[in-house]
């Protein structure tokens, strides 16, 4: 048999072939590429975000710092209002008590006047019985002065 030839190609024809070839081409030799630019742009873009994720992990973890101090003060804070809760009754009895000691301690203080007055106005009996009559008994006179100031 006879070897069949091609038939002649006409230039129109060629020029397609070539057009189609070489964009056949550009395009495997992108998709080739695709995957090394791909990384490279991935690392660009991790080079440039990730000492701002560092920086701004950082600042969480202060932030988380001061988050859990706030909440440590207020159950804190919480705790001890609750404490003085049930301290009042306490406190109450305490401030009775020292409206009691008031109290005492001025009825003492004016007692204490009350006998100074006594005390001063026997001298002062004393004192003008003395001038009047040598005689009489100074102390036994003051004793039953006393006594009946105490019954009046």
């Amino acid at each position: 048999m006879k070897p069949q030839s091609s038939p002649p190609i006409s230039r129109e024809l060629h020029l397609r072939s070539k057009q189609i070839a070489e964009r056949l081409s550009e395009s495997v030799h992108i998709l080739d590429h695709d995957p090394s630019m791909a990384l490279y742009r991935l690392q660009e873009h991790a080079n440039k975000m990730v000492p701002r994720l560092v920086v701004r992990r950082h600042q969480m973890g202060q932030q988380n710092g001061n988050i859990q101090g706030a909440c440590f003060d207020l159950d804190n804070a919480i705790q001890t209002l609750d404490q003085m809760k049930k301290a009042q009754p306490t406190f109450e009895r305490i401030q009775s008590a020292l409206r009691n000691s008031v109290y005492f301690k001025q009825q003492i203080e004016h007692e204490m006047v009350r006998k100074r007055s006594v005390v001063s106005d026997n001298a002062n009996a004393n004192e003008k019985l003395h001038f009047a009559n040598p005689l009489i008994d100074q102390t036994a006179l003051a004793t039953i002065l006393q006594g009946k100031r105490e019954r009046a």
